[in-house]
C-alpha cells in the first residue's frame, strides 16, 4: 500500500504542492444527539453519553456512574493506551470509578477523560461537595493513520459533552461514539494481496444487556481490533467495506493458509493500530477477587468472537464494574461469568454497522461539458490533495499527500451514479459526492454517511 500511495504522490507533485505549514486549530461542535440503531435497559445506575466531531469524523463515550461503582481492569495485546487503568489492579473494595471513558485519537484521545472528570468536578461542586476527586478510567482506539484523511481527534470539550449528555438506559449500536470511525479484519483483509485496505471493513460500538431475576448485567464493547468478527458459525461477518456480501469464509478456513503465504507485512506498530475496549457492568455484589476473575473470563472468552484476538498489534483493554447492590446465591461465579461472557459475543455481533446504500451506476457518461465544472484540486488537509481531471472526456482522481487507505494507484477512473455521486474504481468501490453551493463547487465528500471526510476546493 506504502508503495502505491508513493507512486501516485510523486505522479501528482508537479499538479501541486503540499505546503508543509501547519494548519491552525479550529474548535469543533460536539455532537450529542443521535437518532441510529441502539438497545434500552433498566440499568438507573449507570448513564451512556456519546458525543462525536463530524469534521474528524471521530467520537467519544461515556459510561457515568453518579453512586459510584467499584472496578477491575483486564489489559491484552501488545500496545494498550488507558488512563488509570493501574488502580483497579490493587484490590480496592471502594465504590471509587465514578466514570469509564472510551474514546478514538489513539493517544491524543485520552484527553476526553480529563474533560469527563472536569465535568464532573463541576456537577460535584454543584451538589455542595467541592472537595470530590473524580474517579475516571479510560482507553482509547486508534482511528487515525491510514484510515482517514483528517487529523481530528477526541479532546477536552468533547469528553465533557458527552459526560454532560449522559442519560440512563440506552447505548448507541455501530458507528456512533468511540466507534464512529472503528474498523476490523485486517488482518484477514491480507488475504486480497493486491488489494487489501479495500476489503477492510468498518466496524463500531456494540452492547447487549441481561436481567436475571433481581440481578442486571450488560457488556458494551467498541471493536477495532486486528482479527475479523465472527459469528456462533465460525463465519466472518463482514469481508468488505462499502458493500454488503453474504459470501465471507469461514475465519476457520483463512486462518488456516497462515504461514502459506497470508499476507507479508509487518503489523506490529507503536502505537497500536488495533484494539477493542470493553465494558462489563452489573449490579451483582462481588468482592474484588471475583470481579478481576469476571474481567479476565470475559475477555478471553472474546477470542471466539474476534479471530485472531490479542495480538501484540492490538491494545485490548476490558473494565469490569458493579454497583455492589444485589446479592445472588442462584449463579456460581463462573456461571455468572459465562452469561456475561455470551453477551460479549452478542455486543461483539452488534457493533457491525449498518451500511449507506450502494450508489447505482448510471447507463451512459455524462457529457463532458457537464463534468468540466468538477475539475480542481481539493484538499482533506495540509497533507492530503486530490486533483480531479477530465481524461478522453471522463473523470478521474490523483492523489498526492500521506498513506491512505483510499487512493491506492497514480490515477483512478470515476465513475458516474445517478444520484451525481461517482464511485472510484477499486474493489471498495469507495464514493466522491462533489459540494454545491450557489452554483459553485466548494468541495468533495469521500463517502457520505457515517465515515464521511470532507474536502475544499481550492482556488
Amino acid at each position: 500500500m506504502e508503495q502505491r500511495a508513493y507512486k501516485a504522490a510523486t505522479l501528482v507533485a508537479a499538479l501541486f504542492v503540499l505546503s508543509a505549514a501547519p494548519a491552525m486549530a479550529e474548535p469543533f461542535e460536539p455532537v450529542t444527539r443521535f437518532d441510529g440503531p441502539q438497545i434500552n435497559f433498566d440499568f438507573p445506575a449507570m448513564r451512556v453519553g456519546i458525543a462525536e466531531y463530524d469534521e474528524g469524523p471521530t467520537g467519544t463515550t461515556v459510561f457515568y456512574f453518579p453512586d459510584g461503582v467499584k472496578g477491575a481492569v483486564d489489559v491484552r495485546g501488545g500496545s494498550p493506551g488507558t488512563l488509570n487503568a493501574t488502580v483497579l489492579q490493587n484490590a480496592r473494595e471502594a465504590r471509587m470509578i465514578d466514570a469509564v471513558v472510551f474514546s478514538g485519537g489513539s493517544w491524543y484521545g485520552l484527553s476526553a477523560a480529563t474533560g469527563a472528570a472536569n465535568a464532573i468536578k463541576d456537577l460535584k461542586a454543584a451538589e455542595d461537595q467541592p472537595n470530590a476527586i473524580a474517579g475516571v478510567v479510560g482507553a482509547i482506539i486508534y482511528d487515525v493513520g491510514a484510515r482517514r484523511m483528517l487529523r481530528v481527534t477526541p479532546d477536552d470539550a468533547l469528553g465533557r459533552a458527552a459526560l454532560e449528555s449522559a442519560e440512563a438506559g440506552w447505548f448507541p449500536l455501530g458507528s456512533q461514539g468511540a466507534g464512529r470511525f472503528a474498523m476490523q479484519g485486517y488482518y484477514v483483509a491480507r488475504l486480497n494481496k493486491e488489494f487489501p485496505t479495500e476489503y477492510w471493513p468498518h466496524s463500531g460500538q456494540g452492547g447487549a444487556f441481561r436481567e436475571i431475576g433481581p440481578i442486571k448485567v450488560g457488556v458494551f464493547t467498541v471493536v477495532n481490533a486486528l482479527g475479523a468478527i465472527v459469528d456462533r458459525k465460525g463465519r466472518i461477518v463482514r469481508c468488505r467495506r462499502n458493500t454488503l456480501h453474504n459470501d465471507c469464509p469461514l475465519v476457520g478456513d483463512v486462518l488456516a493458509r497462515v504461514g502459506t503465504g497470508l499476507g507479508d507485512d509487518d503489523l506490529v506498530t507503536e502505537p497500536s493500530e488495533n484494539t477493542t475496549l470493553t465494558l462489563v457492568v452489573t449490579n451483582r455484589k462481588m468482592p474484588f477477587t471475583e470481579l478481576q476473575r469476571l474481567a479476565k473470563q470475559v475477555h478471553g472468552s472474546m477470542s471466539r468472537g474476534i479471530q485472531p484476538f490479542a495480538t501484540a498489534a492490538d491494545g485490548d483493554v476490558l473494565y469490569a464494574m458493579t454497583t455492589d447492590e444485589v446479592e445472588d446465591t442462584a449463579l456460581s461465579s463462573t456461571d455468572f461469568a459465562v452469561i456475561a461472557s455470551e453477551l460479549a459475543w452478542d455486543a461483539i455481533l452488534a457493533s457491525v454497522p449498518e451500511l449507506p446504500p450502494e450508489p447505482r451506476v448510471v447507463a451512459t457518461n455524462p457529457k463532458p461539458e457537464s463534468l468540466e465544472i468538477l475539475v480542481g484540486d481539493y484538499e482533506f488537509n495540509d497533507h492530503a490533495r486530490v486533483g480531479i481531471r477530465l481524461k478522453e472526456d471522463k473523470l478521474v482522481a490523483l492523489y498526492g499527500g500521506i498513506r491512505q487507505a483510499y487512493f491506492l494507484e497514480p490515477e483512478h477512473p470515476l465513475i458516474p451514479t445517478v444520484d451525481g455521486a461517482f464511485v472510484l474504481d477499486t474493489p471498495a468501490r469507495d464514493v466522491l459526492h462533489f459540494d454545491l453551493q450557489d452554483g459553485e463547487v466548494t468541495g468533495l465528500t469521500l463517502n457520505p454517511g457515517p465515515w464521511e471526510q470532507s474536502a475544499t476546493r481550492l482556488e
